[in-house]
């Protein structure tokens, strides 16, 4: 049987965790079976993911998204018309009105939407909320809080599918390897670190984090923040550091590519989200051997067990935190397990190879269903 093409719409290709997830599936998708091709609506051209991608010698178009909604569903559908795919998948919330009317005007037989966010993390544009959820055949969520969601809201009667994330497996680092991370950040090797990986935004909640570290830090005088990310929020958290009087001990080290490796520069990773989906920040975390502290959101509770790989707090509950990282820096020998028994979660029930056998066999059992429909 030849190979089915499938054609997915991304957003954007720039540094992040669904461009990221994406890229993982085409690097993985067995070629003898699937032909993939990726259309962006990128405004810009050189963004983090399209090289990677076109080294994988998948096709990539561009329909950029300074053209109006209207005009750019056309544009897709001609695209469609000519690949002549075999399923359209749309891989973020806002590109799944292109796939189910640009996908219908084209005759693709089978259109996937997807939700990498919970619904409160959806754009507040109310239409595209609304349009976001029908004229699919099938709508993937990395998450199963975000499925019961919708279930529990009634916000669509097309088929929820739950493919959850997947992790690079990393080798262990040795302590010369931790050592010359935490220098290339500026930090000493005694230096105890704690930190977080995303975007400075509110979602994010950063200020708890800060909150939290600054009720240790006369404790702990090694102790060291470390936030590496960018967005609109970063001068108010250096500000919030300056009034706290840690400044000193804070790092917002800005966006890094491939930041993930640094992970393993920390003592402990924290996340103090107030919606996530599935966060790859704890997924890789967890796959590096670092211990996480994280707020209960999303579907992070199927990847930390509680006082097991790390610890649940609830959100804004900066007090708990606080106590939670005091008590991993006072038992390093708890650490170091709760941080084997995240790896050992990560590499048994979310590796990359699990995510791509499980968004391959949906692919297969849709198309099975179509059939017999």
């Amino acid at each position: 049987m030849d190979p089915r093409r499938i054609v997915f719409i991304a957003g954007q290709l720039v540094l992040g965790g669904a461009e990221q997830q994406l890229y993982h599936l085409l690097a993985g998708l067995d070629r003898s079976r699937f032909e993939p091709v990726v259309i962006t609506l990128g405004t810009s051209q050189h963004e983090y993911w399209e090289e990677p991608i076109q080294h994988l010698k998948i096709p990539l178009c561009r329909v950029p998204r300074n053209t109006g909604r209207l005009e750019r569903t056309f544009r897709i559908a001609a695209q469609l018309r000519r690949m002549r795919p075999h399923i359209v998948h749309s891989w973020v919330f806002h590109t799944n009105a292109y796939a189910a009317v640009a996908g219908s005007m084209a005759h693709t037989s089978l259109r996937v939407g997807s939700m990498r966010e919970s619904y409160t993390g959806l754009p507040n544009d109310r239409f595209l909320r609304w349009i976001g959820f029908r004229g699919l055949d099938a709508l993937v969520t990395n998450a199963s809080q975000t499925a019961i969601g919708l279930e529990r809201l009634g916000l669509t009667r097309t088929k929820v599918k739950v493919v959850p994330n997947g992790a690079t497996i990393p080798d262990p680092v040795s302590a010369i390897q931790r050592k010359d991370l935490k220098k290339e950040l500026g930090f000493e090797e005694s230096d105890l670190v704690v930190g977080t990986i995303g975007r400075l935004d509110s979602n994010k909640n950063h200020q708890m984090l800060m909150r939290s570290f600054a009720k240790l830090a006369t404790d702990w005088p090694m102790l060291r923040l470390l936030i590496i990310g960018d967005g609109p929020l970063k001068n108010d958290l250096q500000s919030m550091a300056e009034r706290m009087g840690v400044s000193s001990k804070v790092k917002l080290a800005g966006r890094i590519p491939g930041a993930a490796r640094f992970l393993s520069a920390m003592e402990i990773c924290c996340l103090t989200s107030h919606t996530e989906g599935m966060p790859n920040l704890v997924m890789e975390a967890g796959a590096a051997g670092v211990p996480v502290i994280a707020t209960r959101c999303g579907d992070v509770a199927d990847l930390v067990d509680d006082s097991v790989s790390g610890f649940l707090v609830d959100i804004d509950d900066d007090t708990r935190m606080k106590d939670h990282i005091n008590f991993m820096l006072s038992n390093p020998d708890s650490r170091m397990q709760m941080g084997q028994m995240g790896r050992k979660k990560i590499r048994d029930e979310y590796s990359l190879g699990a995510m791509i056998s499980r968004m391959t066999t949906l692919y297969d059992e849709l198309f099975r269903e179509k059939l017999h429909a």
